[in-house]
């Protein structure tokens, strides 16, 4: 039998949130390829084939920014079926890579489970997946203009994604801001300018959450 992949990879898109799937091929005589969301045109990731030493994943997490590279061994690959990719940085999935069948499986598995506990929601995961990601991508980029600061005058904050919105923590005093990310509505309060007008709060005696 003859193998024509060194792996699949599905990858989240760090812009609009779609996720995509493909084979890594090994022989189309390229050693390096850049994966490119189908939908937006978004870099998502770049693929170094190494003929001794494997395969090189290049990634940015679009959470904290932070460059990520992880190798994998021919060997790791042959028995690969399955895998979470997460940053390096602060453990955030960036996606899955192993067996096409396996990694397709797992995500049609993902999209039922959602349906599930959310059937009021009906196709919408998608959707809620791109709506938080652009939250956060308008979150990043109010930091980097100096808008994101606590009532206490600190810029030093994280941010968490929860179910329908994005949790930010002061890092100095331990006040808390809940953004909701759920609808185009909700986007529209992250415009640049908006950071002033954020409500933030202070965290309650009996919240143990680490700083």
């Amino acid at each position: 039998m003859l193998i024509d992949t060194a792996c699949s990879l599905a990858f989240y898109c760090q812009r609009c949130g779609r996720i995509q799937l493909q084979d890594v091929p090994l022989f189309s005589g390229q050693k390096q390829f850049v994966m490119e969301c189908g939908n937006c045109g978004h870099e998502m990731g770049k693929i170094t084939l190494r003929p001794r030493k494997g395969l090189e994943l290049k990634t940015e997490c679009g959470i904290c920014k932070g460059s990520n590279r992880q190798t994998f061994s021919w060997r790791q690959l042959r028995r690969l079926r399955f895998a979470r990719l997460y940053c390096q940085h602060d453990n955030f999935e960036l996606g899955y890579i192993g067996r096409w069948q396996d990694i397709a499986e797992f995500m049609d598995f993902n999209v039922a489970e959602y349906d599930a506990l959310h059937p009021a929601d009906g196709d919408c995961f998608i959707e809620h997946q791109q709506t938080l990601l652009e939250a956060l991508n308008r979150i990043h980029d109010l930091a980097a203009s100096g808008e994101l600061e606590c009532t206490c005058g600190s810029a030093d904050i994280k941010a968490a994604v929860q179910r329908d919105s994005v949790r930010l923590d002061c890092c100095f005093c331990g006040n808390y801001c809940e953004l909701p990310a759920k609808t185009a509505k909700d986007l529209q309060a992250l415009k640049p300018g908006q950071g002033t007008k954020f409500t933030w709060r202070m965290r309650p005696w009996l919240d143990v959450r680490e700083k």
